[in-house]
């Protein structure tokens, strides 16, 4: 068979051989995001800092939301839970494309700087998290008692200094400390990119009022 033959058969080969690289690719695609590791969990963005992808204009906004009066979460640990509705106005014009983000908050035993907060820069005791999973969306939980986290959410064992209320996924199995005193949310199992996105509040004749919501998307 002379060249020009070969080079035909191969690039024939080749040719054939696409579909089947991209349909591995679209199986393993998913299957890599899961097992991602996470050695260094993104932190998400400083207060007030928008991703690359969002303008101003983009972002969606809500109505403040008062969620709870302060004595309602007096001791560490106790939490209320919230549903935040926003508006997206890049859907249309009269901005009807709404949508809505559970939320928890909670009273952790020490003041730290939450950027939901005063764009962290009061320590407060107080963290208000949105409860979709950063992995792939799930809504995650909040478990007072790190035991039910060991033995419904596959086995972690956390440290001694994280052994008290945490953040849990039941769909991946992602485990968040929302009490960490460098990166409230922290990650600290599973496949999650970075933190649960934060929710902005104020503090209003002891009530307390949601406001927004972080900027983002899941991851």
């Amino acid at each position: 068979m002379d060249e020009r033959g070969l080079n035909r058969r191969t690039f024939l080969k080749a040719l054939s051989a696409i579909p089947v690289v991209g349909g591995l690719a679209a199986f393993l695609a998913p299957l890599l995001r899961y097992l991602k590791p996470n050695l260094e969990p993104g932190l998400g963005l400083p207060a007030g800092k928008l991703p690359p992808d969002l303008a101003e204009g983009d972002l969606p906004k809500g109505e403040p939301l008062p969620i709870a009066r302060l004595e309602e979460l007096r001791e560490p640990w106790s939490s209320k839970f919230f549903v935040f509705t926003q508006k997206y106005p890049q859907y249309t014009p009269e901005q009807a494309k709404a949508a809505t983000v559970p939320g928890v908050a909670i009273r952790i035993p020490w003041k730290l700087p939450f950027p939901g907060y005063k764009g962290g820069k009061e320590p407060t005791d107080i963290v208000i998290f949105s409860r979709i999973c950063p992995h792939l969306g799930c809504i995650f939980n909040y478990v007072p008692n790190w035991r039910e986290v060991t033995a419904g959410y596959g086995g972690y064992v956390p440290p001694e200094d994280r052994r008290h209320g945490l953040l849990a996924c039941p769909c991946h199995l992602s485990i968040y400390d929302p009490a960490d005193r460098q990166v409230p949310g922290r990650v600290l199992s599973g496949p999650a990119p970075r933190p649960p996105r934060y929710f902005t509040y104020e503090i209003r004749d002891g009530v307390i009022v949601v406001t927004g919501a972080e900027p983002g998307g899941i991851a």
